[in-house]
């Protein structure tokens, strides 16, 4: 564990950058001096590593499995010489903490105000008028707008997941799900699924901002051959999302864990849209991904 401490400490940028730490449920919480400084790259390439979060704007979860996550804490600990429990910007804490998991024995029918996008939940008039504006684009085909993935040698490629915001809530408060216990979960599934199709390393971020969205899809270019995205509000409202998936040409599968009756301004420049069938959502366009790249 302290191996691995060491390692997250030097990519989170020493122990000069961190100025608080605490834990929550499986997740190690950072507020940073300058957050531009972190090398997501060396991060998530850390032996149980699931992915990361960002939280506010010098906030950020480093995502761990639930065996591993109380050892590595206190090594971190040990060599930030921060006391715990002093995180300000996150006051929750395993203890103190009026967010309580529940894992649901029997499925539930998500209502309009339980979606993953209830805070930018759209009325009517919205949902018509982005109708009309992407009605054209909607009746041109996807392949006319898609590039074709460039055909690529048999040795594997990186995948990229996304995640916009909320889904690092998944499993927390009133966003319990009957699947997933813990973010983490989505992670690790990610993670799995890409090691068994084939994919050299998978990387898995999440934000509840769209230009780090954006910059994380931008930076895909050269450095990964797929991309998962669950955009969740962001699909039917970001037109910069769109062009940046557009403009880098990578195969890329949009996902949604529930029925989604939104209009997406991202699906005419996704390979695929997998809906309906919650996390395993994300396995069935990884798997997807892996017959595109590695065919």
């Amino acid at each position: 564990m302290d191996q691995i401490a060491k390692e997250v400490l030097a990519a989170l940028g020493g122990s000069e950058n961190v100025l608080t730490n605490t834990v929550c449920m499986t997740r190690l919480r950072v507020t940073l001096r300058d957050p531009q400084i972190v090398d997501y790259d060396a991060l998530n390439n850390v032996r149980n590593v699931l992915g990361t979060a960002t939280r506010g704007g010098n906030g950020l979860e480093v995502v761990f499995g639930p065996r591993v996550i109380d050892g590595i804490y206190h090594a971190f600990l040990r060599l930030t010489g921060i006391e715990a429990g002093t995180d300000a910007l996150f006051p929750m804490s395993r203890q103190e903490s009026n967010f309580r998991v529940q894992i649901n024995s029997t499925p539930r029918t998500p209502t309009v105000d339980q979606r993953e996008w209830d805070s930018d939940h759209l009325d009517q008039g919205d949902i018509e008028t982005l109708k009309e504006l992407f009605a054209d684009e909607q009746e041109r085909s996807t392949a006319d707008i898609v590039p074709k993935p460039v055909a690529q040698a048999k040795d594997p490629c990186n995948l990229l997941v996304i995640n916009g915001p909320n889904v690092n809530m998944i499993g927390l408060g009133l966003a319990t799900n009957a699947e997933v216990e813990d973010f983490s979960v989505i992670l690790e599934l990610c993670k799995e699924t890409a090691q068994s199709e084939g994919f050299a390393r998978c990387v898995c971020l999440q934000s509840n901002h769209e230009g780090d969205l954006v910059d994380w899809v931008q930076d895909a270019w050269g450095n990964y051959g797929a991309i998962v995205i669950n955009p969740t509000s962001y699909a039917a409202t970001s037109i910069t999302l769109r062009e940046a998936i557009r403009s880098v040409g990578i195969p890329t599968i949009r996902v949604n864990l529930t029925d989604d009756e939104m209009p997406s301004c991202l699906d005419d420049v996704c390979a695929e849209h997998i809906t309906n069938n919650g996390i395993a959502s994300y396995a069935l366009a990884i798997r997807e991904l892996a017959d595109l790249c590695m065919a």
